[in-house]
């Protein structure tokens, strides 16, 4: 028989599926909100919804004033808006200039109530995923997850300013004494006559879609990370569970184990036991974490998804619209006795302006409802082909 002290170094690989344990020097250290320093999986994320004003936990009286501030000037940018609407006088082309540009920050208005609503949520979200992972900081799987996460946040947040930067100071430098707001219009204002309004309009304008930029897309940005780390975790909880055998097995047959003395056996097949007991308590806390995301989250990508399909609609009921518009004009002008020449060019002029003006994506997809649909429909069939493939 051999001796105990044979299976006692595979003790350890108890905690091989729970939470590991770390150093002193090695542990990031968390408040009771998911605050504390050190390394963390969503810390990036949380520093950039804190600079939308949107994370508000332990930061005081001054913060709470300047997240107030940021909300309320969007409340601002949205009055502006309908009274931009209102001043249209039915002018479609700018009514929906400015909605598909104030639904943005009503979007981000109402996904920053619903955050504060269940901030604590989120809290506990930054806390219970650093525990998940505070033990695992330097496998490959969470290092992928939060490079890739970080870089999304980064690129998507660069590329979105710059849009905003060359588009702001653009009314600036048109000239021509053209008194024009960056985005949204006050038709039928004189602004030269008021021009301290206009500097504050404008001013309003550039600080709100600057501002407005981490709350719009930092919430999103962090659901997509804390999904990239939780599958990081689940795929990294894959490769253990499949590791788990006896510690004198051999690989693929499973050999040896006829040699070990009873007691000996028994001892090691607890130990195995133990081990897939904490990998299923591990399975327990990523479920529950998503869970908790999904609660968290799921009004806000609902919010998100409404303000994309409702700018999309404006977008196509645009394009159809000045289409019509077209044919109705060469339909209006003084055709009668033109000569047949003129007569048959305007009857393929009218034609070709009833065809609906559409955009292509990579010159491959027409981007309309017919192509939302389409998308939405293939991408569930290629999910339902991968779940099968996986289950074969």
């Amino acid at each position: 028989m051999r001796s105990s002290s044979s299976w006692r170094p595979t003790h350890a690989a108890q905690q091989r599926c729970s939470v590991s344990p770390v150093s002193r020097s090695q542990k990031p250290r968390s408040g009771a909100d998911g605050e504390g320093g050190g390394e963390r999986a969503l810390a990036g994320h949380v520093l950039y919804l804190r600079a939308a004003g949107l994370w508000p936990r332990g930061r005081g009286p001054a913060y709470a004033l300047y997240a107030a501030l940021v909300q309320l000037s969007a409340v601002a940018y949205v009055a502006v808006g309908v009274a931009s609407v209102r001043s249209a006088r039915g002018d479609v082309d700018a009514i929906s200039h400015t909605l598909m540009h104030t639904l943005e920050v009503v979007s981000g208005l109402l996904k920053a109530g619903l955050f504060f609503r269940k901030r604590r949520s989120f809290y506990r979200l930054v806390r219970d995923l650093d525990g998940m992972a505070s033990g695992d900081w330097d496998v490959p799987e969470l290092r992928w997850a939060r490079r890739r996460a970080r870089r999304m946040t980064a690129w998507l947040s660069a590329y979105i300013y710059a849009l905003i930067l060359l588009w702001l100071p653009a009314p600036l430098l048109a000239g021509g004494g053209q008194w024009q707001l960056p985005v949204v219009q006050l038709h039928g204002a004189d602004w030269a006559r008021r021009p301290a309004a206009y500097g504050a309009l404008y001013a309003l304008q550039c600080a709100v879609l600057l501002s407005q930029v981490p709350v719009v897309i930092g919430l999103d940005c962090f659901f997509v990370a804390a999904m990239l780390h939780a599958g990081a975790l689940l795929q990294l909880l894959g490769r253990r569970v499949s590791g788990l055998r006896l510690s004198g097995g051999h690989d693929g047959d499973g050999g040896g184990d006829e040699d070990l003395a009873g007691d000996e056996l028994l001892k090691r097949q607890r130990v195995l036991y133990a081990e897939l007991r904490a990998c299923i308590r591990s399975h327990q806390k990523i479920t529950k974490f998503l869970r908790d995301l999904e609660a968290a989250v799921s009004a806000m990508l609902l919010v998100q998804l409404s303000v994309i399909m409702v700018g999309l609609c404006m977008t196509l009921y645009q394009q159809t619209q000045q289409g019509e518009a077209l044919s109705v004009a060469a339909y209006s002008s003084r055709w009668v006795g033109a000569g047949a020449a003129f007569q048959r060019a305007l009857s393929v002029v009218m034609a070709r302006a009833h065809q609906p003006l559409l955009v292509t994506a990579g010159r491959l997809y027409p981007v309309n409802t017919a192509a939302f649909v389409a998308l939405m429909k293939a991408s569930y069939s290629y999910y339902t082909l991968l779940r099968q493939l996986d289950s074969d």
